[in-house]
């Protein structure tokens, strides 16, 4: 049976969500904030600080508010998919927004026009936090670190592996097997084989091939004589070939292990791993970091220009390594594009995984602690300081809410304006309330300097912005804010719901 509702039960409806959410969440801003225990159906209890893993468990036995919740947690989603970082920020000024626009929709506004007013000033307001950044510099990405986990012994040693690698595409977090945290790097673009016969390793561990040209073949190699050309004229210039195949049979593979006992030559057969897309998404990296042209078997010619190459291949009992210098950029940034677009978790895996091969390697950190609890909560830290370090790199602003606060002090006093004015004002109140209960006396100490200083809650002391170490990502502060006032616009704009009253609601309630 559908139920329709507005007026006042909508709005009260609504503030319960909002409510409900954003204050769970926002107790767990700033250095000191709480820690959330779950318990979900899915996997054992934990304990957290993480914004969205919490707002994800959140849910209502009511059908009205469990259908706001999950519009509100798509706010938190969004900035969480695009900076990997701000869902907690996201929902603190989402509950501002959406209370003092409910104050001037009362005093006569319209919602629509308050949304359309709200919107312009977006716009205004990301170019001052634009204004109010600076490019970082390489021991800023230890602050960020250190900021975003809580923790300066973990924050120092991610920085130390993001400084190393460059990028957090290229660096996986594992679960360690004891309470240890280290790291091991892997370089080269690693694809995995298997049943690598041994006659190729004569009492090795390891071959090790430079300047080795690649043949990549798509369908099934059932008979050698194909590509024998090509195998001739690279035997004759004394080139190392790997071939690549989607299938092959085991004949030609005995005939390619002749040319190692008989003439010595190094000549390697392997299959593609994976399957379906993945393979063909393998056998496009590996064309680009080689400049090999694919060719299929069954329909078209072989030559050995056709054939890509490569500085240096490492092959293993179980792994072929590819290490490479051609220019893969533009390959790089269309697989990011294509990580932020795509929301399946397993899939955005894969990608990142190709990402971290094709920029020539992939940094493991082994995530240590006492229990199975304590190492998901410390990856969860790990994870959130590493969104926050590729979102430095574009740029870093004053932290802990300071930035939204200066720039809501330059607002106009127009009606529209103080909606922002108030709401931006809230980030900074909320880590002050969590930290130390009556934050009155600190801001209007921040606000007396004209923002030229910061509360350092470690240190019980005020320091110069031009010192500090309080730092935060701009591109989190932007889409903190886009995303909180994008989904409070909607919900100030709702004038009725439909539900089904008979809708089962989720048993997983906070």
């Amino acid at each position: 049976m559908k139920k329709v509702i507005s007026g006042s039960e909508l709005r009260d409806i609504i503030k319960k969500a909002i409510d409900l959410i954003c204050d769970s969440v926002g107790s767990t801003i700033g250095p000191v904030g709480n820690n959330i225990l779950l318990n979900t159906s899915d996997m054992s209890p934990y304990i957290t600080n993480d914004g969205v893993t919490i707002a994800n468990a959140i849910a209502s036995d009511d059908a009205g508010i469990n259908t706001v919740l999950e519009i509100i947690k798509e706010a938190s989603l969004k900035t969480n998919e695009v900076v990997g970082d701000g869902t907690t920020t996201t929902l603190v000024l989402l509950k501002a927004i959406y209370d003092e626009g409910l104050k001037i929709i009362d005093e006569g506004i319209s919602p629509i026009e308050l949304k359309r007013k709200l919107n312009n000033s977006l716009d205004k307001i990301i170019d001052m936090i634009k204004e109010k950044s600076r490019k970082p510099k390489k021991e800023d990405y230890t602050l960020i670190a250190e900021t975003s986990t809580g923790d300066k012994k973990m924050g120092l040693f991610l920085s130390d592996v993001y400084n190393l690698m460059g990028s957090k595409y290229k660096i996986r977090l594992n679960e360690s097997y004891n309470d240890s945290t280290y790291y091991e790097i892997k370089k080269g673009y690693s694809i995995d084989i298997d049943n690598i016969p041994n006659i190729y390793f004569d009492n090795k561990s390891e071959i090790e091939l430079n300047d080795v040209n690649i043949l990549i073949i798509r369908g099934y190699l059932d008979d050698l004589e194909v590509i024998s050309g090509i195998i001739n004229e690279g035997i004759k210039n004394n080139r190392n070939i790997i071939i690549l195949s989607e299938e092959y049979d085991d004949q030609v593979l005995e005939q390619v292990m002749l040319y190692h006992l008989e003439l010595n030559k190094n000549i390697y057969l392997f299959k593609i791993p994976d399957y379906g897309s993945r393979k063909e998404s393998i056998l496009d990296d590996i064309s680009s970091l080689s400049l090999a042209n694919v060719k299929n078997i069954r329909y078209e010619n072989i030559f050995f220009k056709d054939l890509g190459s490569i500085n240096k291949a490492i092959i293993t009992k179980n792994e072929l390594i590819i290490i490479s210098d051609n220019n893969v950029d533009k390959k790089i940034d269309n697989l990011k594009t294509e990580y932020l677009k795509c929301h399946d978790d397993y899939e955005k895996e894969f990608i990142s995984n190709r990402i971290a091969k094709l920029e020539n390697g992939i940094a493991n950190i082994y995530v240590g602690g006492k229990t199975k609890t304590e190492i998901k909560e410390r990856i969860m830290r790990f994870d959130d300081g590493l969104c926050a370090l590729e979102m430095a790199s574009d740029g870093i602003v004053i932290g802990e809410g300071l930035t939204l606060f200066d720039i809501s002090t330059r607002l106009s006093n127009d009606k529209e304006d103080k909606v922002l004015v108030n709401a931006l004002k809230k980030p900074l109140r909320k880590i002050l309330e969590n930290t130390i209960g009556n934050y009155k006396e600190i801001e209007d100490n921040i606000v007396l300097s004209d923002f030229k200083k910061i509360y350092n809650f470690e240190k019980d002391s005020f320091e110069s912005i031009d010192d500090t170490s309080i730092i935060d990502p701009m591109n989190v502060c932007i889409e903190s804010l886009k995303n909180a006032l994008s989904i409070a616009s909607l919900l100030l704009t709702t004038s009725c719901l439909v539900i089904n009253e008979n809708i089962e609601c989720s048993k997983d309630v906070l």
